[in-house]
């Protein structure tokens, strides 16, 4: 019987103090303390009223150790891990050869990918890509991103993501695209923490962004970034691409030196 402890510990999860809950229960002040002091047993209609009061099953008062219930260990985030992940599906589409197509799903899309990803009629009416340069023996999605949180890549870059199969083979640091199951579409630098904490830690490269952890059983899919098209480049690659410019100007101008 958990009764008494329940009713401390619900007490004091709500705020209020013994007066306060003796008069919702519409019992003494006295009454009510010789129940969480485990003295006295409330009649039925009492603990049907404290129940209603904590917003509880009578039962649940009763029996189980509800502060226990009540934290999130890892085991428990595990086990929501394993419900979730029992439950994935791939969709994916093919073209006349039986090559499998890489879906794009455009920004204006994601909301909606994020219901159909499994659904094949939602896939067929996204637009297809063929990429020869990438193994044809894996799964491929291209995302429209959008935002400066991984930067140097550009809002309306589009990039190409490998499909995971299994998320605890995910290397920290790797650059993932994230299918949330209801918060939309998120690319990040993904740090595992499946097995200690059930969780992604998600980190952006733009630090004006702060890190945070998701929820194992909250995520869809997980794509592991392998390209990107983009209408510009990227500053870093801007930077490297004029200093191998400047390098070529000054061997030419030492070559032009020397022959004359």
């Amino acid at each position: 019987m958990f009764l008494s402890q329940n009713l401390r510990y619900l007490r004091r999860k709500s705020k209020k103090s013994q007066q306060a809950l003796a008069n919702e229960a519409s019992i003494s002040r006295g009454a009510y303390s010789s129940y969480e002091e485990g003295r006295a047993e409330p009649r039925l209609q009492t603990l049907q009223r404290l129940a209603q009061i904590f917003e509880v099953q009578i039962d649940n008062l009763v029996t189980k150790n509800l502060e226990e219930e009540s934290q999130d260990t890892p085991s428990k985030r595990l086990a929501r891990y394993v419900a979730a992940d029992s439950l994935r599906v791939l969709a994916i589409t093919v073209d006349e050869n039986n090559n499998e197509n890489i879906e794009m799903v455009p920004e204006k899309a994601a909301a909606g990918y994020t219901k159909g990803y499994t659904d094949v009629q939602y896939l067929k009416d996204l637009p297809k890509y063929r990429l020869p340069f990438l193994p044809k023996d894996r799964t491929y999605r291209a995302f429209e991103i959008t935002g400066d949180s991984m930067l140097p890549l550009q809002s309306g870059t589009i990039v190409i993501g490998e499909y995971v199969t299994d998320w605890h083979e995910v290397k920290d640091g790797q650059v993932c695209v994230i299918v949330l199951k209801n918060e939309g579409i998120v690319l990040k630098k993904v740090f595992n923490k499946i097995e200690e904490k059930g969780t992604l830690l998600l980190k952006s490269t733009n630090p004006q962004y702060d890190p945070y952890e998701l929820e194992i059983a909250e995520v869809g899919e997980v794509w592991r970034f392998v390209a990107y098209i983009g209408k510009t480049l990227p500053q870093s690659d801007l930077d490297g691409l004029r200093t191998a410019v400047q390098r070529l100007e000054d061997r030419f101008q030492e070559f032009t030196v020397t022959n004359q």
